[in-house]
């Protein structure tokens, strides 16, 4: 509820610890949409390992682009994607009505989901389909949005055999997920107390990092790999994958990042491809496929546990952690 034009919001005014630097104000101006933009009342968002880097700000490019000593006020408030309604309608908005329920990832504009209200721009609103909540919604902008590129980069078909490197993660559930709503045969790598849940989403085989080493890794026997943890050089994988195999990476470190998107066409053996995470140009269109396919019925988010905004601190301690599974959903109204 707009109590006199303030809300709820959870903001940083320093770089550092989220559990230190992250707190929640009562007192947060209530933006206003501008030209192509509408005010979100944003009922759910999710965790995401940007919200964990951006607090941080250990990289330098990250002080770029949120203030070099401190972050900039008009990016004080992290989130990077919402699900909610629209409450309010800036100029020049088609096809958006206030009250439609719909989606969006927002990490272009460097987050502003853990708000009561959230501002998005038009061009980045999907539709929340009939039958689709809002606590599931929420974890598809991000992690099931790159999920699904990763589907569309290595071209996923029925009967291929697809590894998956931290596969406990959010890009990793909906990567187990999605590949096996493709058909394909699904290997997947986490640490071994997390196991279990993993084999539980459909992954045919379970690997324990602490015991497999990559190089190690039955050689010639990929169609594709999604890496969503790499810490390594990526090219450990190259023996383990066909030879026209794909590789793309999804997360991790954001030098292999770098590394893959300057130098990945050099990696591969024969016919191999590696790449990195792609562009956002398709953004919209993945995160409807997926919603669609959280519709029918085709898959279902990961959801390790909902919580209240003002837990957010630690619930981003918690994924530096490593002890999430899946997704954390906030409920940002409560």
């Amino acid at each position: 509820m707009i109590r006199s034009g303030v809300m709820r919001a959870m903001i940083f005014r320093q770089y550092g610890n989220p559990k230190d630097v992250l707190h929640l104000v009562t007192d947060q101006k209530i933006p206003e949409p501008k030209a192509n933009e509408v005010l979100v009342k944003t009922e759910t968002c999710s965790i995401n390992a940007a919200d964990r880097i951006m607090v941080r700000a250990n990289y330098f490019i990250i002080r770029l682009l949120l203030g070099l000593f401190k972050p900039a006020k008009s990016n004080s408030i992290l989130g990077m994607d919402v699900a909610g309604t629209i409450h309010a309608i800036g100029k020049n908005v088609e096809n958006f009505r206030i009250g439609d329920s719909v989606v969006a990832d927002i990490s272009q504009s460097y987050g502003g989901g853990f708000a009561e209200y959230t501002i998005v721009k038009s061009s980045e609103l999907v539709r929340l389909p009939p039958g689709v909540s809002f606590e599931d919604a929420a974890t598809v902008p991000i992690s099931g949005q790159a999920a699904m590129m990763g589907i569309d980069v290595c071209a996923i078909n029925s009967g291929d055999k697809v590894l998956i490197n931290g596969a406990s993660g959010g890009v990793g559930s909906f990567g187990v997920k999605l590949a096996k709503a493709q058909g394909a045969h699904v290997t997947a790598i986490c640490s071994p107390e997390k196991a279990d849940t993993v084999k539980s989403w459909g992954a045919d085989e379970v690997l324990d990092y602490t015991k497999v080493a990559l190089v190690d890794l039955a050689p010639h026997t990929y169609d594709a790999v999604f890496d969503t943890a790499c810490f390594q050089h990526p090219t450990v994988f190259a023996r383990a994958m066909k030879d026209d195999g794909k590789y793309v990476l999804l997360g991790g470190s954001f030098y292999n990042m770098l590394r893959v998107k300057l130098f990945g066409q050099w990696y591969g053996r024969s016919s191999q491809k590696f790449q990195a995470l792609p562009d956002r140009n398709n953004a919209v269109a993945n995160i409807t496929k997926v919603l669609e396919m959280i519709a029918d019925g085709s898959i279902k988010p990961a959801i390790q546990n909902t919580i209240p905004l003002d837990e957010v601190p630690n619930a981003i301690n918690s994924l530096e952690q490593r002890t999430v599974v899946g997704k954390i959903v906030v409920h940002n109204q409560l």
